[in-house]
């Protein structure tokens, strides 16, 4: 019968998943291949078994042996009109960036299919094959059922078929266009004493010169720093129609107060010329700060370049660097989730308050989208977390200039109107939905589009129909 061969089969589910095949790639001679659904990783947790297989995989490329490894990545469908309305969803994207990095050709499948495989094929010739993918849940927590397969004719037909498989790059671009940052440390945010005291205590001077030193500090070899009060005085937005006393008075009771109060950096000022700074070691202040390689995250350059810590509040500005610490973590690339009692507790016990407004604020300037567990009838204290989407910090100037050119071109009056209605769903900064309320009021007329938004002001902040596509509809519908 086609498709039959002779095989040798051993029954590796459950707990003995996990150090069977543990032990085959180990003992790889010429060549891995693993197709699977999920890979999660961690980089705070070398010893997690998904992380253990990993390893192994990494050190049998560095031995020589083939290493090919495809990754699945999705497209969500659901609510979606349209094909160019779909969203990639990219998974395992951890496990992709450390596999990446160390030369292993790994690649994810064409985002429109499923690749639901959990195969591995070792020299091929062993072929495990099952329910299991490489997660904690898989591993320790799942009933999986999987089998350890030695069938040469078997394995030669499984490959053929992996080999089919569409590849393709990560749907998701921040996985292959890096961007300069800056890395700041996780401790910064999760430590009580550190951003969240200055969160805390209103210290919003402090909190934007101390991540400029951090920057300085980034790009500097030496361990004390030459601080032009002038160039901070730029960063700060306090250069213009302030005196050089002024400006040089104010920077130096913050740099004072990240000195004394919270040890945070050693100030050394000199009169009327540049000060020196050192930066210190979080744990042990008598040590001098290094620059983190791992626990970290980046802050994207563009938040000096741009000037943001100009544009948005002291509590925006740290949910930001809590976006930007969380969505390096993610294996559910464009988004990650957390609930906001777990993210005040993973950063400094910041007020829930806090979190509440800044992420707010950052969704109101279109840097940050939310989506939110679908509407049933479970409780709402039962709901998924928000799933959250951090966006790429734009240049705030060219932004207002698409603004003005918008109220220029329909006239305050008819301008201001549908940027009202396009507050209701977090859009007033949204170009783009602004001439569409514009337009669709134009075809429908006021009536017709001011009663579908009174409507959606109905809708709790959380409800996931509160958006401008579903207003749209409504405006829409005969």
């Amino acid at each position: 019968m086609a498709g039959c061969h002779p095989a040798d089969v051993t029954d590796i589910s459950g707990p003995k998943y996990f150090p069977a095949v543990k032990a085959a790639l180990t003992k790889a001679k010429n060549s891995i291949n693993v197709a699977m659904y999920t890979i999660e990783s961690s980089p705070d947790r070398d010893d997690a078994k998904p992380n253990q297989l990993i390893t192994v995989l990494i050190n049998a490329h560095k031995r020589g042996v083939e290493v090919e490894v495809i990754l699945d990545q999705n497209v969500d469908f659901v609510n979606r009109a349209h094909a160019s309305d779909w969203e990639p969803k990219v998974k395992s994207s951890l496990a992709y960036q450390r596999l990446k990095a160390a030369g292993v050709k790994v690649n994810y499948d064409d985002p429109a299919r499923y690749t639901h495989a959990k195969c591995v094929i070792i020299d091929e010739r062993f072929v495990i094959l099952g329910s299991t993918n490489w997660t904690w849940a898989a591993f320790d927590n799942n009933i999986e059922t999987d089998v350890l397969i030695d069938s040469p004719k078997l394995a030669a037909e499984l490959l053929v078929y992996l080999n089919s498989i569409i590849k393709a790059a990560p749907a998701d671009g921040s996985l292959v266009s890096a961007q300069p940052t800056t890395p700041i440390p996780r401790q910064f945010l999760q430590s009580p004493k550190l951003a969240a005291l200055l969160v805390n205590v209103q210290a919003e001077r402090a909190f934007d010169i101390y991540l400029y030193l951090v920057k300085l500090q980034n790009s500097s070899s030496a361990p004390k720093l030459s601080l032009s009060f002038d160039d901070l005085a730029r960063h700060l937005g306090i250069y213009e129609g302030w005196t050089a006393t002024d400006y040089r008075r104010q920077i130096t009771k913050s740099l004072r107060q990240l000195a004394l109060n919270y040890k945070l950096i050693k100030f050394e000022p000199s009169y009327a010329g540049d000060a020196v700074i050192t930066l210190l070691d979080y744990a042990d202040p008598a040590k001098v700060y290094n620059i983190p390689q791992a626990a970290s995250f980046g802050l994207p350059d563009a938040y000096f370049d741009y000037g943001w810590n100009r544009q948005l509040s002291l509590r925006a500005k740290f949910c930001l660097l809590i976006n930007l610490s969380y969505a390096a973590l993610s294996d559910v690339l464009p988004y990650w989730s957390k609930s906001v009692s777990t993210i005040s507790r993973e950063n400094g016990l910041v007020s829930p308050d806090v979190i509440y407004k800044g992420m707010g604020e950052l969704r109101r300037k279109k840097l940050l989208e939310v989506k939110y567990d679908t509407l049933t009838d479970k409780p709402f204290d039962s709901r998924r977390p928000k799933m959250y989407k951090l966006l790429k910090l734009y240049d705030p100037k060219a932004h207002e200039s698409k603004l003005a050119a918008l109220k220029t071109k329909y006239g305050p009056k008819v301008y201001d109107r549908a940027r009202d209605h396009a507050s209701l769903v977090f859009e007033e900064n949204n170009p783009e939905v602004i001439e569409d309320i514009i337009l669709k009021t134009k075809q429908f007329g006021e009536p017709r589009v001011a009663a579908a938004f009174r409507l959606i002001a109905l809708k709790n902040i959380d409800n996931p129909l509160r958006t401008y596509t579903y207003v749209a509809g409504i405006i829409e519908k005969e």
